[in-house]
């Protein structure tokens, strides 16, 4: 086993480029090209993992169809340890049609499948127990495991001497009360929330970094990750330290698909190494910067040295 665990969210992604509009009905747009790959929160983060060199398992739950051979097909093909993928008979693989568009940014089409009955009893609590980091990604997509299992769950985590992470997923479709309902639960029982900063925003209804991190940890969080896109992140620690961490310039972006995610990956690689959040979260910015020049949410992932290679030889944003 290994020391970091990614558990939550997997699905199929078709990402279409490029679409910057919607036909009426009837109507016909042509788009540039269409690409299937993986995706969903723990399955981009594990294989940006696994493509920096390292190793890490998944907890993910997909459907007895070829899609759900597909996904654990490619987890096997990065080495990823997918023996807990958990295979639902009933229930399809959840399906993503990503639109990106100019820009690089994307919009999604979601059908929540697997993902939305992956629940606490479905998971193998050895195995959490026995993990050194544990994130759970993809909250918000998850209805029976969001809110209170999946505070049970991270004290599991925290039982067996892990440190416990959340990331969320932005849905503007809840609203503030349903994401509490969702997220508060689990922040007591919480080492590392890393919320992008609409996500912090709905959380708070507050508009400064500094002042949503504060929020959320007098909910019980020990330490506040806020991501802020090309502006980097900023963090607020346990002790009170609050620093922005910058991002780095990058010459074109491609696609920003699973961008949150290979963060993660980076971020997640700095705690395991011994890296302070600064310093993790820095990893986190480069890791993100090789994401967003690929198409595809972890295609431009190279591997750690490279990315150390990336953060001697590239400037900060100002």
């Amino acid at each position: 086993m290994s020391d970091i665990l990614n558990i939550g969210i997997c699905t199929v992604d078709v990402i279409a480029r490029t679409i910057d509009d919607f036909p009426p009905p009837g109507g016909l747009r042509l788009f540039d090209d269409l690409t299937m790959t993986t995706g969903g929160n723990a399955s981009n983060c594990s294989i940006a993992l696994a493509r920096m060199g390292v190793p890490c398992d998944i907890i993910t739950k997909v459907g007895c169809d070829p899609l759900g051979d597909f996904v654990v097909n490619q987890l096997y093909k990065y080495n990823i340890c997918a023996d807990c993928v958990i295979r639902d008979e009933n229930v399809h693989t959840p399906y993503t049609f990503v639109c990106v568009l100019s820009s690089g940014q994307r919009s999604f089409l979601h059908t929540l499948g697997t993902n939305g009955t992956l629940s606490f009893e479905d998971i193998d609590l050895g195995m959490v127990r026995r993990a050194r980091f544990c994130l759970v990604t993809g909250t918000m997509l998850m209805p029976a495991l969001d809110g209170e299992p999946t505070a049970r769950l991270l004290s599991e985590v925290r039982r067996g001497g892990g440190i416990t992470l959340l990331d969320t997923v932005y849905t503007d479709a809840v609203s503030r009360d349903g994401w509490h309902a969702k997220v508060y639960p689990a922040l007591p029982v919480l080492d590392y929330f890393i919320p992008s900063y609409p996500e912090a925003r709905i959380l708070t209804g507050l508009d400064n970094p500094a002042e949503m991190a504060r929020a959320l940890q007098d909910q019980g969080c020990r330490n506040v990750i806020v991501k802020l896109d090309e502006r980097g992140a900023f963090c607020r620690d346990s002790h009170g330290t609050e620093m922005i961490v910058p991002a780095y310039q990058v010459k074109r972006v491609v696609d920003t698909t699973g961008a949150g995610d290979s963060w993660c990956a980076g971020f997640l690689a700095g705690l395991s190494s011994g890296r302070d959040i600064a310093e993790a979260a820095l990893l986190g910015n480069a890791t993100a910067a090789h994401c967003i020049q690929a198409s595809g949410a972890s295609t431009g992932i190279p591997d750690i040295e490279q990315i150390r290679e990336f953060q001697r030889q590239t400037p900060l944003r100002k």
